[in-house]
C-alpha cells in the first residue's frame, strides 16, 4: 500500500474551491437552545480565576447537565425558535418569488 506524504496531500488541496455555500446574510439567525440561554447568563461567574476556555466549557457542561430546574432557558428557547420559525418562514416565502 502506496503512503502518501503531508507535502503531496497539500499540494492537491491547496487553492482549491471551497465546496461550501456562501449563506445568505439575510436569512435569520438560528435559535438559541437552553444551555445558550444559561450559560450566557451564568458565563461570568464560572470565568473567575482565569480559567481557559475549556475549563469553563467543561465546566458549564457538568453544571448544566446535573441541572434540576431548567424551565426558565426552555421557555426562551422555545420563545425563539417560534420567531426563528416565524422568520423562516418569511425568508422562504420571499425566496421563492
Amino acid at each position: 500500500m502506496a503512503r502518501t506524504t503531508k507535502a503531496a496531500t497539500n499540494e492537491n488541496t491547496r487553492g482549491g474551491v471551497s465546496k461550501r455555500a456562501k449563506k445568505d446574510p439575510n436569512c435569520p439567525k438560528r435559535s438559541k437552545s437552553a444551555y445558550m440561554y444559561w450559560l450566557a447568563e451564568n458565563r461570568p461567574a464560572l470565568s473567575i480565576n482565569g480559567r481557559s476556555v475549556v475549563e469553563v466549557a467543561k465546566a458549564a457542561g457538568l453544571i448544566w447537565n446535573t441541572l434540576t430546574e431548567k424551565s426558565k432557558w426552555e421557555k426562551l428557547a422555545a420563545e425563539d425558535k417560534e420567531r426563528y420559525e416565524r422568520e423562516i418562514a418569511i425568508y422562504k416565502a420571499n425566496q421563492q418569488h
